[in-house]
């Protein structure tokens, strides 16, 4: 019967502790590879952006907007929905550290149906006013690319008050646009959203 030596178990120890850490190792290999293949949300969700914009000075212009499943208009007095959200109530220079007149919404999703986008002079004290309007939509998530101009408008407000609808669109579900839909048909959503008082806020 041989005897263990101190070269044999410091070799023994050795070989199994490499054994653990090659173990160990193989293991975190699989793990990285299955949380790969989860989504990560860095994939363009296939939402809907709305941008206005409109000349320095002390104006407000309101934008308001509607979508497939939203129970209320969303815009300044219901900065919230279940589609919509307000980013930005631009009341023109105050409280404000730019000379910059935007506001800005986006949806969360796209789903199928029709869009609504109008614009609102709840002070213009220079009339008339021009409001640039830009329509963006991030694209399949499978095509890899992100945000695309959907749909541009210049919009001229002529008196305090008035309501404008600047684009109406509707998306196939697929976050593509149904051909031909694009128009500037008015529907009036203000009102509509004051009805709507605070949902979702």
């Amino acid at each position: 019967m041989k005897r263990t030596g101190p070269a044999t178990v410091f070799r023994d120890v050795l070989v199994g502790t490499i054994g653990i850490i090659v173990f160990a190792w193989f293991i975190s290999l699989v793990q990285i590879s299955q949380n790969k293949k989860k989504d990560d949300g860095t994939k363009p969700p296939g939402n809907v952006t709305v941008f206005i914009t409109w000349p320095e000075g002390d104006t407000d212009i309101d934008l308001w907007v509607t979508g497939p499943g939203e129970p209320y208009p969303v815009g300044y007095s219901n900065k919230g929905g279940v589609l919509w959200n307000l980013l930005r109530d631009d009341l023109g220079t105050f409280p404000d550290l730019s000379g910059i007149n935007m506001e800005s919404s986006y949806s969360r999703g796209s789903p199928a149906g029709e869009y609504i986008i109008n614009l609102h002079c709840f002070r213009c004290a220079v009339l008339p006013q021009k409001v640039n309007v830009e329509v963006g939509l991030s694209a399949n998530a499978e095509t890899g690319k992100g945000t695309m101009t959907l749909a541009t408008a210049t919009i001229e407000l002529k008196a305090n008050g008035q309501e404008r609808t600047a684009i109406r669109f509707k998306l196939d579900g697929k976050s593509g646009l149904v051909p031909g839909s694009i128009s500037s048909v008015f529907q009036e959503l203000r009102a509509a959203g004051k009805q709507g008082g605070g949902f979702g806020q």
